[in-house]
């Protein structure tokens, strides 16, 4: 996602610019992000608005005018699973402190709702029930609304090898879909492939030991119903400085809607093979959702393993925000969240050199095969 924003920052910009993907726009990160663009509700359970907090608060207006299709990127097509989330707690003490600490430090004040305007997976739930200014896209549509922006720009491909230990510019070699091999001499190469982007450095004859990569895994659990059985939710359960499960809703091409649940439930999940994982969701679920029945026969379950890939931090702990820095003629951005996209590109633009005079000359590698979007978790999980 970071790489599609920045491409569209490089050609508003005046730069000719390509992207490269090696299998499908989105797969790793980007497609298994939730699609919530928070302004820190997760960060700010403890009452602390901290940098993470302060990194991501500015962030959904950037997104709101693109996504109203004001401002570039154009991402109107986007679909919008719900305008906001919504945030509430158990009778735990740690829960109680955990909402507490969100209305203090968020800039945004959650809005408590009167008990019949809950959905109905919340009503029964104890103490008081938020709604978060929180949009919640659905992920492959936002890929397909970036895709649909500069298609002639996305080259399904990857790096074979290169040079870009030079501040002058870089040599590529590529391999493209259909087996035709490039050589190419670009002023900049732009990094955003996550967890790919160490490989990429060696391929590019950078030190990885330079500019290094942590992963911080997940392990997310999903659970798909019929409609009537599985009712659309989206938000966050406090749970003292932690959310102790976020919720989405999305629906599946066979008419099903799924629940992925990510929070501390995936951070724990980690240690769990599939069958404890979706134990413990299962417990998880009707401890949240008090009158809400995990168990309903008509529910199938999975799992699936994701990492976060991120720029090292002392003690591998959470970044405070994305990163972006140079080496050579690379430019290598983590961006951490799916929020901080825009940000990220910002910075990226920062860092390349200004523009040529334009000219109505086509596109680069204009007619090369371009990549598809990935399938969702949901669609290539196997059920149980």
């Amino acid at each position: 996602m970071a790489g599609l924003w920045c491409l569209d920052a490089l050609i508003e910009s005046g730069l000719d610019a390509a992207l490269l993907e090696s299998t499908a726009l989105g797969t790793g990160q980007s497609i298994s992000a939730q699609g919530i663009l928070h302004g820190g509700v997760k960060y700010s359970l403890s009452g602390l608005l901290d940098p993470a907090s302060k990194a991501i608060s500015e962030m959904p207006k950037r997104w709101d005018r693109s996504l109203a299709g004001t401002s570039s990127p154009d991402l109107a097509r986007t679909t919008i699973r719900t305008e906001a989330c919504h945030l509430w707690r158990t009778d735990d003490l740690r829960s109680r402190a955990g909402m507490v600490g969100a209305k203090l430090a968020l800039r945004v004040r959650p809005q408590a709702l009167a008990a019949s305007d809950r959905p109905a997976p919340l009503r029964a739930c104890p103490g008081e029930v938020a709604l978060l200014p929180e949009k919640v896209v659905e992920t492959p549509s936002l890929l397909q609304a970036f895709a649909d922006l500069h298609p002639e720009r996305l080259i399904w491909g990857s790096l074979i090898s290169g040079d870009a230990r030079s501040e002058e510019g870089a040599d590529l070699r590529i391999r493209v879909a259909d087996e035709t091999e490039l050589d190419l001499r670009v002023r900049r190469v732009i990094l955003t492939a996550g967890a790919g982007t160490p490989e990429l450095m060696k391929r590019l004859q950078l030190p990885t030991e330079t500019i290094s990569m942590q992963r911080r895994p997940l392990h997310m659990a999903m659970v798909k119903g019929p409609p009537d059985r599985l009712p659309e939710l989206n938000g966050h359960c406090a749970d003292g400085g932690r959310t102790r499960v976020t919720i989405t809703s999305s629906t599946s091409r066979d008419g099903n809607r799924v629940w992925q649940l990510g929070g501390a439930l995936a951070e724990d999940g980690c240690e769990q093979t599939p069958p404890q994982l979706i134990e413990s969701a299962t417990a998880c679920l009707a401890q949240v959702l008090p009158g809400f029945d995990p168990e309903d026969p008509s529910l199938l379950w999975a799992t699936y393993r994701i990492d976060r890939a991120e720029k090292t931090t002392a003690g591998a702990g959470r970044p405070s925000g994305g990163w972006v820095g140079s080496l050579g003629s690379a430019i290598i951005a983590w961006p951490t969240k799916l929020v901080l996209a825009p940000a990220t590109a910002d910075r990226i633009l920062q860092q390349c050199p200004p523009a040529r005079s334009r000219t109505d000359a086509p596109p680069p590698l204009v007619g090369l095969p371009t990549p598809p979007i990935a399938q969702p978790p949901w669609e290539v999980a196997t059920w149980t």
